[in-house]
């Protein structure tokens, strides 16, 4: 007897399918037991998500640590390095999650190979590669393989973040180093190479509203250290940290404004803080807002009395300190 299977046609597509594929954004059907084999993608909800409108892989337990406005851009570096890097960490990666077996060296090629295909034609976004490796490796019969094409496509996206510097959660690290990007395209995307002071390293913005109103009050009193000043203002200009070899460096790649480009600190930098005032201008403007509006707040924060003895005195660290809280609070989200 030859069995026979049915099956009933899914119900007609309502969001769309994903970029490059014809896989139904919402309406994927349920995966059969030939799934277990490498047929059909499959994501842990628990870990990561996925959202077809801005093609980027969003993770439950962390954010990215760069603020990219156009999705997660990668550096250009050596490809055909990246790339023979990518496919002997996927085929260890998978010897060792499962049993070792000589198809985990075909699909570490062939996932790297679609990589240098994506890079080729201009695609440096994150999930844009994800979904190129991935449509890929669903071309290809992985029956011998213990896994999908898209446990492949985000293994391989996880190295491509750890290598720019990235913090991945939930995943192994990298066998070996990677080969990095070059030197040139990283001196422009660092921002000059601008190495942060030890006591600005493991600090991160406050959570909470009172704990942001309590760091703006140190910052106006002075017992918050000027290179954590400075971080907070950095990152509020688009500004992220990488780390690279045991350095960690601020990066400049998610900076919209020219006119902030290569600033490293603002306490101490007369001409960084007449920038910012200048921004901070234009911000209030675009809000009907004047800048006497946000004295009542330095002067809760500092003290009306201190407030005006500064003035009276013409204090230069305390007129810097008072332009980054002003615009720390108005533009920067504190």
């Amino acid at each position: 007897l030859q069995r026979v299977g049915c099956f009933t046609s899914p119900p007609p597509c309502t969001a769309g399918c994903l970029p490059g594929s014809n896989i139904c954004a919402t309406n994927m059907p349920l995966r059969p037991a030939s799934a277990a084999h490498g047929l059909g993608p499959r994501i842990n909800p628990l870990r990561t998500s996925y959202d077809p409108r801005t093609k980027s892989r969003l993770r439950a337990e962390a954010a990215p640590s760069r603020s990219d406005q156009n999705g997660v851009q990668l550096p250009v570096g050596n490809d055909k390095e990246v790339a023979a890097w990518l496919s002997a960490e996927v085929r260890q990666w998978l010897d060792d999650e499962w049993i070792p077996r000589d198809f985990h060296g075909e699909i570490g090629d062939i996932a790297a190979g679609a990589y240098v295909s994506a890079r080729e034609r201009g695609i440096n976004e994150a999930g844009d590669i994800l979904l190129e490796v991935a449509n890929t490796l669903m071309g290809v019969n992985m029956y011998e393989a213990d896994v999908g094409a898209f446990d492949v496509a985000n293994k391989v996206t996880d190295l491509l973040l750890i290598n720019d510097g990235r913090d991945v959660c939930c995943t192994t690290e990298p066998y070996s180093a990677g080969p990095g990007t070059s030197t040139e395209d990283s001196e422009a995307a660092v921002g000059g190479g601008v190495m942060l002071p030890e006591e600005a390293v493991s600090w991160s913005k406050p959570d909470s509203a009172f704990d942001r109103y309590t760091f703006l009050q140190q910052a106006m009193d002075g017992s918050q250290t000027a290179a954590v000043i400075d971080r907070a203002v950095l990152e509020s200009l688009g500004y992220t940290v990488l780390k690279e070899g045991g350095k960690s460096m601020y990066d400049a790649s998610g900076v919209t404004d020219e006119r902030v480009l290569g600033i490293s600190s603002f306490l101490g930098n007369p001409e960084s803080c007449a920038i910012l005032q200048e921004k901070l201008e234009e911000d209030l403007e675009e809000q009907n807002k004047d800048e006497e509006d946000l004295m009542p707040l330095i002067e809760a924060l500092a003290g009306e009395a201190v407030v005006e003895m500064a003035k009276e005195e013409g204090d230069a660290d305390f007129a810097m300190r008072e332009v980054c809280v002003k615009w720390l609070h108005f533009s920067g989200g504190y």
